[in-house]
């Protein structure tokens, strides 16, 4: 029992340095060390990009646009409110100078402080899901949106949520229908592209772009030239070489 406890406590005590690092990391603009926190194929960020795994490559082009805008923005960890070997979860204060226009609003020379709930899933010392309480997110101008997660649902754009997913599962377990038939209505009924949707944000409102990527690349035709991770904030000369 002891040594089981031992252990139970070895691997919380990772998930939290996992945690802190990415914080680091995320501060220091260290886009190559956070990129190796995250796994390379199953990684899912529920609050910008949805409930399908991207790679990690499109989170940290997001955010060197996102600090574009933001370039003094500096993340502190106020206390981890909870953490065992699979998820963490803690507060932290976001401080920043918003230097560009974003997402509508004008630049503003006053630093802003919010509070943020930031939350990981773990497995083998990977960064397996991320969510967070969204700071551009207003709750009094939200969308009505028929879903568990509703930053999750509106990443996706609206439809593609998870009471979708549950309605397909059902459906199919009546046995009325073949696959073939239920993967049509549900496509139709969403606009889903799953895993061929564009890893890229809509700078207007912090939504996945959903035009379909070109082969073999994270982006569609627009943005694997433009928006830097966000649409509508340029590289100085963008290329697909210092896109990735």
């Amino acid at each position: 029992m002891a040594s089981n406890s031992s252990e139970s406590a070895r691997r919380r005590g990772s998930s939290v340095d996992l945690f802190h690092q990415y914080i680091e990391y995320e501060n220091e603009r260290n886009y190559d060390g956070l990129e190796q926190l995250f796994h390379p194929t199953d990684f899912v960020c529920h609050t910008w990009f949805g409930y399908y795994p991207i790679n990690p490559r499109a989170l940290t082009r997001m955010l060197r646009g996102l600090f574009r805008a933001f370039p003094d923005w500096y993340m502190t960890i106020n206390e981890i409110l909870v953490a065992d070997e699979h998820a963490v979860a803690g507060r932290i204060t976001g401080r920043g100078t918003q230097y560009e226009e974003f997402l509508m609003r004008p630049p503003s020379d006053q630093q802003i402080a919010i509070q943020l709930v930031h939350c990981i899933g773990v497995k083998e010392d990977k960064i397996m899901w991320y969510r967070s309480t969204n700071p551009f997110d207003d709750p009094f101008r939200a969308d009505i949106i028929g879903a568990e997660d509703t930053h999750e649902a509106r990443a996706q754009q609206g439809p593609d949520s998870r009471q979708l997913e549950r309605w397909y599962r059902r459906a199919r377990e009546s046995g009325r229908l073949t696959d073939s038939e239920l993967r049509g209505l549900y496509s139709r009924a969403t606009g889903n592209l799953g895993p061929n949707q564009c890893q890229a944000l809509l700078k207007a409102n912090m939504r996945r772009c959903i035009m379909p990527i070109v082969d073999g690349e994270l982006y569609c035709k627009h943005h694997l030239y433009h928006g830097y991770g966000v649409d509508g904030v340029e590289l100085e000369s963008p290329s697909p070489q210092n896109m990735h």
